[in-house]
This record gives C-alpha cells, sequence and structure tokens, in this order.
C-alpha cells in the first residue's frame, strides 16, 4: 500500500462526488425530486432553507466510492481483499436500494427493520464477523452492529451537514486505525467513504442545497457497520483495544441513536416516529439556535473519539482502558447536559 495510491483513492472518491453532485442535483429539481418541508414540523421562521433542496443525494456518493475502487482497489489491494471489497460493496448497492424505496414508498418500519436484519446475516454469511469475541457471541453482536449503525446514520441525518462531516471525520479515523494495525482493506474502503462523503458535504453543509435522504444514510450505516467490523481484523496489541477502538470510532452515531431512543421511550413516545430530540438539534438550541456551532461541535466531539481511538488501539491496556472510559465518560456527560436543554418552537423537527 502506497502512499500515492491512498491519496489517488481520497481524490477519485472526492473528485468524482464533488462535480457529480451539483449536476444530479440540477437534474433532481428539473424532474422534481426535491425535498418539501412538512408544516407540521416546520414553522416559517425555523426553516432555515431559503432554496429548492433536491433529494437522493446519496447516490452521488455512491458513484464516488464506485469509481474509486474500480480504479484503485488494483492498485491497492491483493487478490483475496478484492473479493472482500467486491462483497462489501455488493451489499452496499442493496442497502442503497432499500434507503431508495423508503425515500419513495416510506414502508413501515418493520419492514425495513427486517430487510436491515436479512442484510445483516448475508453480512455475517459471506463476509465474517466481530474478532475478539467467542462466536456465538460475535455473529449476533455483528447482526446487530449492521442494523444498528444503519439506523443510526440514518437518524443522524436530521441537520444540513451532520451526517455526511461526521462520516467523513468518522472514516479517516478508521484509516489511521487501518494504517496502524495494517489493515488495507479498512485504510482503502475507509478513504473510500471519507473523499465521497467529504465531496457531498461541500453541498450539504449549511445551508444545505442537497439532502441525502435515505438513499445515502443507509448505505453509508451498513459501510460504516462492514467497516467496524473488519477493523477489528487488524493486528492490536490486546483484545481491548480490538474491540473497543472500533466502537468509540463510532460511537458519536451510537451515541445520538441511544439518547434519541431513551428520550422517546422515556417521554412515551413512539421509537420510530421522527422529532427534534437529536443530539444535534438540542446542541443547536444551546448555542443559540445556529446549525453551524451544532455541526462544529460535534466535529470536534468526533475527532476526540478519533484521537482516543487511536490511543485505545495502540497504548497498553491501562492507559487504553482510561482513554476509553474518558471518551465514553465525556459522551455521557454530554448526552446528560443535553437532555436538560429546553426546546422551544425554533428548532425544527426531522
Amino acid at each position: 500500500m502506497t502512499v500515492g495510491g491512498l491519496i489517488l483513492t481520497v481524490i477519485v472518491a472526492f473528485a468524482v462526488t464533488a462535480v457529480l453532485t451539483p449536476l444530479f442535483r440540477s437534474v433532481a429539481l428539473l424532474i422534481g425530486w426535491e425535498h418539501r418541508p412538512d408544516p407540521k414540523k416546520w414553522k416559517r421562521n425555523a426553516n432555515p432553507h431559503s432554496v429548492r433542496i433536491a433529494l437522493g443525494g446519496g447516490l452521488t456518493m455512491f458513484v464516488g466510492i464506485i469509481v474509486s475502487a474500480l480504479v484503485c482497489s488494483a492498485v491497492l489491494l491483493s487478490p483475496s481483499q478484492h473479493q472482500l471489497l467486491f462483497i462489501s460493496l455488493l451489499f452496499a448497492t442493496c442497502a442503497l436500494l432499500l434507503g431508495l424505496y423508503d425515500d419513495w414508498r416510506s414502508p413501515r418500519p418493520v419492514v425495513r427493520l427486517a430487510f436491515q436484519a436479512i442484510l445483516g446475516v448475508l453480512t455475517v454469511s459471506l463476509l465474517g464477523w466481530v474478532k475478539g469475541l467467542p462466536a456465538l457471541l460475535a455473529i449476533p453482536i455483528t447482526v446487530f452492529g449492521v442494523v444498528g449503525l444503519m439506523n443510526s446514520v440514518n437518524m443522524m441525518d436530521n441537520m444540513d451537514g451532520i451526517a455526511s462531516g461526521l462520516m467523513t471525520l468518522t472514516m479517516v479515523g478508521y484509516a489511521l486505525l487501518g494504517i496502524l494495525t495494517r489493515n488495507e482493506t479498512v485504510t482503502s474502503l475507509s478513504l473510500m467513504v471519507a473523499g465521497a462523503t467529504f465531496g457531498f458535504w461541500l453541498y450539504n453543509r449549511p445551508p444545505a442545497l442537497i439532502f441525502m435522504g435515505d438513499t445515502g444514510s443507509l448505505m453509508l450505516g451498513y459501510l460504516l457497520a462492514v467497516i467496524g467490523t473488519i477493523s477489528t481484523w487488524g493486528e492490536f496489541h490486546h483484545w481491548f483495544g480490538q474491540l473497543f477502538a472500533p466502537l468509540l470510532l463510532a460511537s458519536v452515531f451510537i451515541t445520538d441513536t441511544t439518547f434519541v431512543v431513551l428520550w422517546r421511550w422515556w417521554h412515551g413516545l413512539p421509537v420510530m416516529q421522527g422529532d427534534r430530540n437529536h443530539t444535534s438539534h438540542r446542541l443547536a438550541v444551546w448555542l443559540g439556535h445556529s446549525e453551524w456551532r451544532a455541526n462544529f461541535v460535534l466535529y470536534a466531539v468526533q475527532l476526540f473519539m478519533n484521537a482516543l481511538a487511536i490511543v485505545v488501539a495502540t497504548a497498553e491496556f491501562p492507559i487504553a482502558l482510561i482513554a476509553a472510559l474518558l471518551g465514553f465518560g465525556g459522551l455521557i456527560a454530554l448526552g446528560w447536559r443535553l437532555w436538560h436543554v429546553q426546546m422551544d418552537s425554533q428548532s425544527p423537527q426531522t
């Protein structure tokens, strides 16, 4: 794996997505595939968008990832790694198609969960599962991880720039982890996703010109789950780093989902019903109704988790344990503070 090859991987994914996204936006708006705010969820003075917003932006990220894989995988990966990459992208295509159907038809949540569970079982059967645990425990955890992270990224896609920006930074963290643990598949696939999501972020940052939709969020959630799983196959100093370094990298997404589910359960609300109680919404209100401030705080938290994950992966066990406790403890403290933020009608629901 050469430095030039890694740079090429990022540049190709970024360039394809960055060029294709505005072109796709024009076509989507031309055919009427655009976001129409629900008047029950948005108030006139709360809607931050003054221009038409295209939907289906996940398709442009997917094209960027695929083109990067076709151009760069022959340079970076061995034949066995090609097979692993091919299966991962094949299942990511299935996740994208599920998201596309979800955007068009909005099936019942149980239907979507059923298809996600099937995709998780297929992933375990043809790709593998989390290493470092007994198979009887690792297999269901992996299936649950696929379902959970697909929904986590979907739920995190609730404000301009949040999901695309966090995915970019998370993938940079996984790429570094792959380099340190000699896991070339994780490094190359993470860089493909990072380049594509950053190229999309340019048009998705506040105020957004295009949304990724379920088409993009379910595809990215699946890739996050697969990369997290494969990252446990690297060369770690101890089992703790093998399990908890990948978990820390995905912990911001997991924290948001846990926070929202607990909030809805505590207040007797349907778990699958959208609301404005995500960490991003509460941060925006806490920081003066600013989407940009909420973005930057969550980006900073993700970068902090990236740094802690590298420490957990490379340090001796006592230091790794302290770093993990610091990371998880910090997220719990942030969640506790956001739980007590008083929401108001100026903050939009999703």
